[in-house]
């Protein structure tokens, strides 16, 4: 790693070569005045970006206004000649600046749409000042990782890592990524710098102090309770990190500027909610028919915070809400009972900010824009009585559902059901179901159904659907319900027989359950089966079949991610039934079941290893902790743009580069880097895409996701005092529209 001390050596170079874009300058052209004139009209504001150096390519140009009702910003790349173009602007006055790697922030300039505004970009005094507008992971993959000799761990008594953590990637899979970055994102700057009034403490007790604070506290100290290790664990290797920082390290590598399509995309950043909101997903269209909605709200969905989800008009920048129903109005136990604030921070001191019973997780809109919500409508303690054997369910009948989760006045975070918003009737529905909800997708069928996943392992691992078209036709939750477990043809003739849980005896003549619930779920267009993703390490991807009488036919199949690939959360399948997912490794990889070879039923096909064969993997851009394999980077969630929405191609797979402050994309077998620069801190866990007007080009598409951090108030603040920074007021969570133009200054 660089030091202050090196870079005092450095500092007359710099002036030679700007940091993190040595090639950039060696293609500079002629300077601006020479320039062929940027075409603009009355909704846009373009010019040239020019430094000492000349004209600056792969920069970013924002212009930003509060004249809105929502804040608004809207961001373009320059082109190779430093032009840039920013169209479709909204009648306001904007601040416009130049944002670069390499660079630091110029000053802002007032402007209006229909003006050509040259701007002066400002070359970094230092590569120290450059490297606090890298993503994150660069600061990120500072942090020291036990070696992998120190694998399996010895315990207590031992090396100190626990006994539990058996290689080098399950310790990074379970600590630094399905642990804290799952929820948040690691290396931005909050997380990287010791906030002032903890600096009188040592740096693993100010560390062991702000994983304490706010509502996201417990989790925070339970994602590390179990993360022992040499010297103090992992508390103390953050502390190291950070500390090191402090001493004046930074991160060694430098990333690229953007290059070729990447300089096509458009970012458009609005404000929405309020910054007590916790926002997890977003939902603009039917996926099965993205014309759906057109033009239309978005709606997301505001996991413990909040009982009202936010909902923004994008064609006149304007948010609202809605409150989501409770079916049981005595319920009343929130989200405040499982998040209690173990210690107050910086915002809101002990204020209980979460404090909702509906718990909203994800959602999904149908073909008549209807949205749909996992919600928690009633106590977990009181499910109905059609969840019991006997109740005239038939799934109820195979395998009943009607346990009580929690003590009664617990809240219970994934034991949601359903609740949904007609848009043309402005009323809202519930669907009482007996199975815990997660994630949700339609089904491309005449019944329009919804297939569900849990995310709950035991007896209450099964995967969940609903008849749609039944209910909204009956209101008859318990008819238009099914579940069913997981169970796999271990003794191989091709059908469901009795069953036995995985890793008791079995004789051979019957079937093998699998206790694994569904984080991610998706509908596979050439068959009707789903897939589900499986957290537990190394990772696990399962399709459903359900057969022609679910659950009496319904067979699963279990398939590992193969070392050394480990570590997902989202998944998706593209219309050819390859299903997409991205590693905490640092790999988006896919798995195309076409290409296995020898039977996939039989003993041991409920273990996960048939199919290696199946696997490819691409690997993302950036630099990898010291002596491991792969970038710092984990994305949340992968979704497939199955219908060339963002222009880049059908079936190309989107993930949320959730330390990287970007969407990354495989393209031809690479991936490209769609940054989203400002406000840093951009961290997303969904991704859903809208055509508005399929006969307006790239104007008339988009993809649209939300900042789903726990901590929006980590992301970079209007007035921030530095880069990254926090402002003095928290920020509101943001919807990013993503667009891909034919060329950097198309209009």
């Amino acid at each position: 790693m660089r030091t202050a001390r090196v870079f005092l050596a450095t500092v007359a170079v710099v002036a030679a070569t700007t940091v993190g874009a040595p090639a950039v300058f060696a293609q500079q052209q002629a300077p601006a005045a020479q320039q062929p004139p940027v075409q603009i009209n009355a909704t846009a504001i373009g010019g040239v970006v020019t430094s000492r150096f000349g004209p600056e390519a792969g920069v970013w140009v924002i212009a930003e206004t509060t004249d809105l009702s929502s804040k608004f910003a809207k961001i373009v790349v320059t082109d190779e000649r430093g032009r840039y173009v920013i169209p479709e602007l909204p009648a306001a006055n904007y601040k416009v600046w130049v944002r670069g790697y390499g660079l630091v922030d110029s000053p802002k300039v007032d402007a209006k749409p229909g003006a050509i505004q040259n701007l002066t970009a400002v070359i970094a005094p230092t590569p120290k000042d450059a490297a606090q507008y890298y993503p994150p992971m660069y600061w990120y993959s500072m942090v020291k990782i036990p070696d992998a000799s120190m694998f399996p761990g010895t315990g207590p008594n031992g090396n100190g890592i626990p006994t539990g953590f058996r290689s080098q990637g399950q310790y990074i899979d379970a600590t630094l990524f399905n642990g804290c970055g799952n929820c948040h994102q690691l290396g931005n700057y909050v997380t990287r710098t010791i906030p002032n009034d903890l600096l009188h403490l040592s740096a693993q007790e100010a560390w062991n102090v702000r994983v304490q604070q706010g509502q996201a506290g417990r989790n925070m100290v339970g994602a590390l309770a179990n993360t022992l290790g040499p010297s103090g664990g992992q508390l103390a290797a953050l502390a190291d990190w950070t500390t090191r920082i402090q001493k004046g390290e930074y991160p060694s590598s430098t990333p690229a500027r953007p290059t070729g399509v990447e300089r096509n995309v458009v970012v458009t950043v609005r404000d929405w909610g309020d910054p007590k909101m916790y926002v997890h997903d977003l939902i603009a269209s039917d996926k099965r028919n993205p014309t759906v909605n057109a033009y239309g709200p978005l709606f997301g969905a505001t996991e413990l915070s909040s009982s009202a989800v936010p909902v923004l008009d994008p064609v006149h920048n304007v948010k609202t809400s809605l409150t989501l129903p409770l079916l049981d109005p005595k319920y009343t136990p929130s989200s405040a009972v499982a998040n209690p604030v173990l210690a107050p921070w910086k915002y809101f001191g002990n204020e209980v900010i979460w404090d909702s019973p509906q718990n909203s997780h994800s959602d999904a809109m149908d073909q008549d824009g209807r949205v749909w919500w996992m919600s928690q409508i009633r106590s977990p303690q009181n499910p109905p009585a059609y969840c019991s054997k006997g109740a005239g369910n038939a799934s109820a009948d195979y395998y009943p559902q009607d346990q009580k989760q929690g003590a009664p006045g617990d809240f219970t975070q994934n034991s949601r059901q359903i609740s949904f918003y007609d848009q043309k009737t402005k009323q809202f529905g519930m669907v009482d179901i007996c199975f815990n909800a997660q994630h949700l997708n339609f089904a491309e069928d005449a019944n329009n159904t919804m297939w569900i996943g849990g995310n709950s392992g035991g007896n209450r691992a099964v995967v969940g659907w609903v008849n749609t078209k039944m209910f909204l036709a009956t209101g008859d939750a318990s008819k238009s319900q099914g579940w069913s477990p997981i169970i796999v043809d271990t003794n191989g003739n091709g059908k469901v027989d009795a069953f036995v849980d995985q890793g008791q005896p079995n004789d051979g003549t019957k079937d093998t359950r699998v206790p694994v619930g569904f984080y991610a779920i998706s509908y596979d267009p050439t068959d009707g089966s789903v897939w589900g993703s499986v957290n537990a390490y190394p990772g696990k991807i399962v399709k459903f079949m359900p057969g022609p009488n679910p659950p009496y036919t319904s067979l699963s199949e279990v398939y590992n991610v193969p070392l050394p690939a480990y570590g997902l959360r989202g998944t998706d399948v593209d219309r050819n039934g390859v299903v997409w997912v991205s590693t905490a490794s640092g790999q988006i990889g896919s798995f195309d079941r076409r290409k296995c070879k020898g039977p996939l039923n039989g003993p041991g096909a409920d273990v996960g290893d048939k199919c290696p064969e199946g696997w490819s993997f691409y690997n993302i851009p950036g630099p990898g902790f010291q002596g491991v394999a792969g970038a710092a980077e984990a994305p949340y969630y992968t979704w497939v743009d199955q219908h060339n929405i963002l222009g880049l191609g059908e079936n190309v797979p989107l993930a949320t580069g959730n330390d990287s402050d970007a969407i990354l994309a495989v393209v031809n077998g690479k991936v490209i880097d769609i940054r989203i620069p400002y406000p840093m801190g951009y961290f997303a866990k969904w991704i859903d895409g809208r055509v508005d007007d399929p006969n307006a080009g790239w104007k008339g598409r988009s993809i649209w996701t939300s900042a789903g951090t726990r901590a929006p108030a980590m992301q970079e603040g209007i007035d921030a005092p530095a880069p990254g920074a926090p402002g003095k007021t928290p920020a509101s969570p943001y919807v990013y529209q993503v667009q891909v133009r034919p060329d950097p200054l198309a209009l």
